[in-house]
């Protein structure tokens, strides 16, 4: 099975595969934090979630959980949004910025999860998704990749 991450960076997928569980996790705290820097999301949850992600922790259930009801709750938004445009109308700015938002939280969810390969291949295509310069994500989860 083809990860999405791949079809955009195979190279740092190729990277990812011969790390570390240690190095992964480093790299995907990295892309989010980068990720919630170019699109804060001001939720309690949100907040606190990336705070025990920082410290090395997994996320709980509960927050997991919280975290997945944001992520459909910021996608319903952006949808609804998207669908009630007329022609003439210009919201495009915050239907990218509800857009944003859904994959900051969703990288976090996938962050504080599981420490497979796959979820942290996700993790990162999520908080890469999330930036307007994905490529700034991508270098800088190389050089955590290659510190070690």
């Amino acid at each position: 099975m083809i990860m999405r991450l791949e079809m955009v960076e195979k190279s740092l997928v190729e990277k990812l595969k011969i790390s570390s569980e240690e190095q992964r996790r480093s790299a995907v705290k990295v892309a989010c934090e980068l990720a919630f820097q170019a699109c804060p999301v001001d939720v309690p949850i949100v907040t606190e979630s990336l705070g025990q992600l920082c410290l090395g922790n997994k996320l709980t259930a509960e927050q997991a959980s919280g975290l997945d009801i944001l992520v459909a709750q910021l996608d319903e938004q952006y949808f609804d949004l998207q669908d009630s445009l007329n022609d003439g109308q210009n919201l495009d700015v915050k239907v990218h910025r509800l857009f944003s938002q859904a994959r900051v939280v969703s990288a976090l969810s996938l962050a504080g999860g599981e420490n497979s390969l796959m979820a942290a291949t996700e993790a990162i295509y999520e908080a890469s998704s999330a930036v307007d310069d994905r490529m700034y994500i991508f270098k800088s989860v190389f050089s955590v990749l290659s510190e070690s």
